[in-house]
This record gives C-alpha cells, sequence and structure tokens, in this order.
C-alpha cells in the first residue's frame, strides 16, 4: 500500500457499540467530528454508516500520523477489504486516535480498496 493508493479511499464504513453507559447524541457528535459528511443510524446497540474519508484523511495529514494509518490499514487487510480501530475519546475531541483495546469501546472504521 502507498500514500497514493491511499488517497483513492474516498468512501468507508463505521460502526461502533452504544454503551449503556454513554449517550448516543455524544457518540453521534463524536463521530461527526471526523466523519462530518456521514448520516448515521442507531440499531441493536450500535451506531452504522457509510462515510465520506476527506475529513478523516486531512486530518491524518494534520496530525502526521498518515504512515502509521496506512500500516494498520496494511496490517489489517483481507482480501480488498480492511479495517483500522479509532479510539471514541480521540474523536469527542476531533482528533484520530488509533485503538487497541479502550474500555470504552472503538469506533471501527473499514475501507475497500479497489484497483
Amino acid at each position: 500500500m502507498t500514500f497514493e493508493r491511499l488517497e483513492r479511499l474516498n468512501q468507508g464504513s463505521v460502526e461502533t457499540d452504544i454503551l449503556p453507559t454513554e449517550d448516543s447524541k455524544k457518540v453521534l457528535a463524536a463521530l461527526g467530528r471526523i466523519f462530518p459528511d456521514a448520516k448515521f443510524s442507531e440499531r441493536a446497540g450500535k451506531m452504522v454508516g457509510s462515510v465520506s474519508l476527506s475529513t478523516f484523511k486531512r486530518l491524518a495529514e494534520k496530525e502526521k500520523i498518515r504512515a502509521a494509518v496506512e500500516v494498520i490499514l496494511d496490517k489489517n487487510l483481507f482480501g480488498q477489504r480492511s479495517y483500522i480501530d479509532l479510539n471514541k475519546m480521540a474523536a469527542c475531541a476531533g482528533k484520530i486516535g488509533m485503538d487497541e483495546e479502550s474500555p470504552i469501546g472503538k469506533i471501527r472504521l473499514h475501507v475497500d480498496w479497489k484497483a
């Protein structure tokens, strides 16, 4: 994967659990800080939606973590589909934080690579 390939990504899908201790409006607000053009729906204790990646890519560049994002997407590549887990607390602040294991859950961004 190269930055040029990453640059061609435009769309993805997002899902995150809404824990019983969380306010779904606050979760939605956090998602909107990274994916402002997305439309989310709540179903079965999850927030899901299709997203534009333009703000996500701009934030990754601004925060100088684009290479780290690329490495994680490459590590999690299965066929033509990949994912990256993002930290909810960082999203609340409009930042991208990679998340391995968070007690408040994670935001999972799925992307499909097309040649």
